[in-house]
């Protein structure tokens, strides 16, 4: 039996702690963030959450970060995501990690495509040391700075259904790839074996499509044709 892939998810802040603010509030956006990407992840991946409602686990700061390393490191997670909004007058996303890792390169991967897609600033992968939720957690652990809550072009564009959606979900498709978990995206190909036909599903982009049919030509040998909707 294989052992058991956890992923925590972080709604970073909380009340009494709102996060940075401008814009809308940084506890509520990242609640809402978190929530959609893990809506968004194979069935196979268990998802835990530090906090299920809007308080922090701790009023003092401190005790409240400890305690959300506690639950990844008592779940035995593999890898730990903390989502964020960023503020100070910047603009974009980026990936904060305690150090240099593929589970960052492969999830940020996945998220520069969105960004460059809308034309997003991407601001790298950075390396903070100094973050508590990256260096007490045993597993591998990644801070997304989601946009700045203090730009209201980047607010504006996360209020968008579209890019929200599209966002979260190569987030989750990079989580799914960086743990070798195969993307909820490409399993939307049902692969049906019969004396008649195979059905694939519809993708929100080509790249998704184009991985479902990899994956279809690999496991069965086929060559499935990809159209594009109209």
């Amino acid at each position: 039996m294989s052992k058991e892939i956890i992923v925590v998810i972080d709604f970073g802040h909380g009340l009494p702690d709102p996060g940075a603010v401008k814009y809308g509030q940084e506890y509520q956006y990242a609640a809402s963030i978190g929530r959609e990407i893990a809506k968004r992840l194979p069935d196979n991946v268990k998802i835990v959450f530090t906090r299920t409602s809007d308080k922090a686990l701790s009023k003092d700061k401190s005790r409240d970060l400890a305690a959300r390393c506690a639950v990844s490191n008592e779940a035995g997670a593999k890898l730990f995501v903390s989502i964020h909004l960023n503020a100070g007058g910047g603009t974009g996303y980026e990936t904060l990690v305690y150090s240099p890792n593929e589970e960052a390169n492969i999830v940020h991967a996945e998220i520069k495509k969105v960004l460059d897609k809308y034309g997003v600033t991407d601001r790298k992968i950075k390396v903070r040391k100094d973050l508590a939720v990256l260096n007490g957690t045993k597993a591998t652990a990644l801070l997304l700075e989601m946009a700045f809550i203090d730009n209201k072009k980047d607010m504006e564009l996360l209020n968008n259904q579209e890019y929200f959606s599209t966002l979260c979900q190569a987030t989750a498709d990079g989580i799914a790839k960086s743990v070798g978990v195969a993307p909820k995206s490409a399993k939307a190909a049902t692969i049906t074996l019969g004396k008649y036909r195979i059905f694939t599903g519809v993708f929100d982009s080509k790249e998704s499509a184009e991985e479902a049919a990899a994956l279809i030509k690999e496991k069965v040998g086929l060559n499935p044709f990809i159209r594009k909707e109209e």
